[in-house]
């Protein structure tokens, strides 16, 4: 299954990895791809906890929210 979670404040590729580091840390998270242009994140998963997965980038201090 693929989820798509809006996330601001990133701007370089480094944010980017973080962001995408952090959504593959959540349990039944596959993978994530993150597009630092559109400010967006695609996680591939298996029933994960996407309130997780937002918490866990809102933690990075940037601002994460489900579309």
């Amino acid at each position: 299954m693929e989820s798509v979670i809006k996330v601001d404040g990133m701007h370089c590729q480094h944010c980017a990895a973080r962001v995408k580091k952090a959504s593959e840390s959540i349990a039944n998270v596959t993978s994530a791809v993150v597009d630092l242009e559109n400010g967006k994140a695609t996680i591939t998963h298996d029933g994960a906890d996407l309130n997780a997965v937002v918490d866990a980038i809102n933690a990075l201090g940037f601002s994460a929210s489900q579309n």
